[in-house]
């Protein structure tokens, strides 16, 4: 991840995180969290209650898009829900992207 000076991180909800990257492009945004999804894998937690794998993995929900005036920050924590929910359907340690088109 980037270390810009306007990019955050922090806790969001029980066992989600917020990462906030103001005027990423969607290639820089899915390097991002493809980067933290695999940070995650290679710190080799064990999980020996897991079926599905060894050690603790991350699925990631992430989402881009161009705010529109008026729009509220709640608007695109949906649109990183719909990725998450996605990437909870579609199986473990992986990384779902919803971008957004303008207008």
């Amino acid at each position: 991840m980037s270390k810009q000076p306007s990019n955050a991180a922090g806790r969001y909800g029980g066992e989600e995180f917020a990462v906030i990257l103001p005027h990423a492009s969607l290639s820089k945004a899915a390097a991002a969290a493809e980067a933290i999804r695999l940070n995650i894998e290679a710190l080799a937690i064990p999980h020996r209650l897991s079926p599905a794998a060894n050690g603790i993995t991350v699925r990631v929900g992430a989402a881009i898009a161009i705010p529109q005036p008026n729009e509220l920050a709640e608007t695109l924590l949906s649109l990183a829900d719909q990725a998450l929910y996605r990437a909870k359907q579609n199986g473990c340690n992986r990384v779902e992207i919803a971008c957004r088109a303008r207008g």
